[in-house]
């Protein structure tokens, strides 16, 4: 029988854009490691979409995150549980999550897992990056080339 292994709860946020040293870094953490076998990562990016119904199909140059802290560290300490329990087997998970004003072409999303097997990998991180959609409290507003903004949809 496996015994239930309890993470800490964690701040997954950051000030700013996700540097690509940072996931460069977090990869090379775990080269030393002979137990993993498979990585898997999801990056968001902003995206410089065009706005249909705004004047001049205004495009998103940025979008300003913001987020209830502490509800959704909570949130996430959850879902990390849960991933846990269905891929008991994971070596490693973790989660960022971007707060302030983050360029179009800047990332601000990043879930990393780490298994045995790259499909436990692979299915935990698309979970999370899911449940983070739908369960933690972020919110965007999307800064147009006009100046004017937008609240994102999820």
């Amino acid at each position: 029988m496996t015994e239930k292994r309890t993470h800490r709860k964690r701040d997954i946020f950051v000030e700013g854009a996700i540097p690509t040293s940072f996931i460069a870094e977090s990869i090379a953490k775990h080269a030393t490691r002979t137990d993993i076998r498979g990585h898997e990562i999801f990056l968001g990016q902003v995206r410089a979409d065009q706005q249909p119904g705004t004047d001049n199909q205004q495009r998103t140059v940025a979008i300003e995150y913001t987020a209830y802290r502490e509800m959704a560290n909570e949130q996430m300490t959850l879902i990390r549980e849960e991933a846990f329990a269905r891929w008991p087997q994971m070596t490693c998970l973790h989660v960022h999550h971007s707060q302030g004003v983050i360029k179009a072409g800047e990332l601000c999303f990043m879930v990393f897992a780490s298994a045995p097997h790259r499909q436990q990998a692979r299915e935990a991180v698309a979970f999370v990056t899911d449940e983070v959609k739908k369960r933690l409290p972020i919110f965007g507003k999307e800064i147009l080339s006009d100046e004017s903004h937008l609240w994102k949809q999820n």
